[in-house]
Order: C-alpha cells, then structure tokens, then sequence
C-alpha cells in the first residue's frame, strides 16, 4: 500500500501531518494528484470551534485543485481522463437520498468529505470537476470558496446600482467584494480593522472603506449613503463583534447576508422591531455543488491573484494554521 502525506484534525485544538495509506480507487472514483489546496476559515474553525459537527480523528482541507492520476470502473464514462486538470467539491453526493431529490445535494446523506490536504485524493466523480487544460492550477483551488460566494449573489439578489457593505475582506471576503463588484453594487463599502486588506480591497474596486476599531461605523456609513443606510450588507469575518453593526447600517426594505460561519455557541441580540422598521431581511448562505460549472466559467474574471498572499509547502501545514491565525495574509496556499 503505497502512503501520502495528509493533514489531520488529530485531537482537541491539535491538528498534524500523518503518513496515511492512499486510499484505493473504486468504482466511479477517481484519484487526484493535489496540486494546491487553500487554507479556509472553516479548516480552522473545525479544530477550534467543533464548526459543521467537526470532531477528530477526521482530514482536513476542502478548497483543492490537481491532476486526475488514475480513474476507477466507470469514471470514464463521465468525461474524465488521466492527465486531466480538475478542481474538487468539498463533499460528494449521491443523487439518490432524499436531500439531492429536492435538489439540494449540498445536503447529501451520504456525502463523504476527502479531505484535501494531502498529496493525494481519492473520491467520487460527483466531487470532481474538469476545467481547461490552460488552468493555473494555483487559481483554480479557489473556485470552491467563489462557488459559497456566488451562491450567495443568488440569495441577495443585489441589483444593479444597490448600494452595498462587507465587513470583512480576508480571503472569502475578498472573494465576495469582488463578486459584489461584477454583480453591479454601487457605493461599494469595505470594513476592516487590518490596513492591507483595506487596501488590498481598495485596488479591487472598493470605493470607500471603514477602519472599524478607529472609525463610528454607522457615522461612517450614513456619509456614504447620504444618510439612507445601505441596501445590502454582507458579514464575512465570522467575528461576533462585527455581527450587530450590521442591522445599525442597514437601509429600509434592505438586506443583511450573514455569510460567514460563526462560532456554534453565539447568539446575536437582535432587536427585531429596529429590523421590522426597516422592512429589513436576513439571509444566510451555505453552498451548492450545482453551480460549480457557473463558478469555472467565472474563474478567469476574478482577482484571485491579488486574493493569494502566501504560498507554503505541505510539510509546512501546522506553522500555516499559526499563521492564519494571524490575519495577515487574506490566502494562504499550500502546494502539495
């Protein structure tokens, strides 16, 4: 049995590098050489929080890109080679439990996460999608975090010239400013406390930005929608502090997106009579797996370069969570 190095959830707040043995390739498997895997929130919100019902011994890693090395019985019939350049869902489904027959395979019973960071994937088809032989690889790890944010388009609905808020521009919300930008939002509003990614959000198109540890927040916002409050409000830091904010911002008949993942055990005061006022609405964003071809075909028009701060190797994985921790790189790359 040959082994491969892979990144696992191995105790409570204790994640390590393990020699595990590659796993076969069944029927309508295929095998993925990973070429680079990005380091997600998620991931380490996992090993801290228990976040997604995370509990170890379990892989990690979910935001992958590589190079088909070997395919099962039958998985060629699905259109896949040897030697072809792929991107990976995080989760497999089934198409047959009850979940994907309403049309919501993202909640698959029988899903099986890979775990993605690591040398090697072996995994259903159903979370295998080829793109161009052109692809740069390194871009294309991300098209799993651009498929949660063009997921949550969906659901807002921002409409040309609404004007609009993120709080939060790491790495996903980077991601979601610059989806934002293409959807059409106008007045488009950064807060973050870190200077690089105010910055970093300023050269991808922002139009304003808001330091929330120095500036009033709302004084702020109402200077830049003339005293109206925003349309939309995305929530992309996950931080319990910036969660209340939002409502304090938010226009009449607007819409407050609440895209990050936030610790399982918070619960937001709410005034809901501030929000009835405002005919406000509040929405929530998981995923979808159905709209990753929409997301392959979108990959070339986004920034994702400018996304990428740092890239280490797989054997550096640990020292990579301790430096995510950080917050100084809005993505950080492992290439394995």
């Amino acid at each position: 049995m040959f082994k491969m190095k892979q990144l696992w959830f191995a105790d409570e707040n204790k994640i390590e590098l393990r020699q595990v043995d590659v796993p076969e390739v069944g029927k309508d498997m295929v095998k993925v050489k990973i070429a680079y895997v990005a380091l997600c929130a998620t991931d380490a919100h996992m090993v801290t929080m228990g976040v997604l019902g995370a509990k170890p011994p379990m892989p990690l890693g979910h935001e992958a890109s590589g190079i088909i090395e070997e395919l099962g019985e039958g998985a060629d019939k699905y259109g896949f080679k040897v030697g072809d350049k792929v991107c990976l869902s995080p989760a497999t489904f089934c198409g047959y439990c009850s979940a994907c027959k309403r049309g919501q395979p993202q909640y698959c019973e029988n899903h099986i996460n890979h775990g993605a960071m690591a040398e090697y994937v072996v995994t259903h088809v159903s979370s295998v999608y080829k793109i161009p032989d052109d692809s740069d690889l390194k871009i294309f790890c991300l098209a799993e975090p651009a498929c949660c944010t063009i997921r949550a388009m969906d659901l807002a609905g921002v409409k040309h010239g609404s004007t609009v808020a993120i709080s939060g521009v790491g790495g996903i919300g980077s991601i979601l400013l610059n989806m934002i930008l293409l959807s059409g939002g106008a007045k488009v509003t950064a807060i973050d406390p870190v200077e690089s990614k105010r910055k970093l959000a300023l050269e991808m198109g922002a139009t304003s930005v808001i330091d929330p540890f120095n500036d009033d927040i709302e004084k702020r916002a109402m200077e830049i929608t003339d005293g109206i409050g925003f349309d939309f409000v995305f929530e992309a830091s996950g931080s319990t502090k910036a969660a209340e904010p939002c409502v304090k911002i938010l226009g009449k008949c607007g819409t407050i997106v609440y895209f990050a993942v936030f610790p399982p055990k918070y619960e937001m005061p709410l005034n809901l009579y501030e929000l009835y006022m405002k005919e406000g609405c509040i929405q929530t964003v998981f995923t979808t797996p159905t709209i990753m071809p929409r997301v392959i075909n979108l990959v070339p028009r986004l920034q994702l370069n400018k996304v990428i701060g740092k890239v280490m190797p797989l054997d550096q994985a640990v020292e990579a969570f301790k430096l995510f921790e950080e917050s100084i790189y809005p993505k950080i790359l492992l290439e394995c």
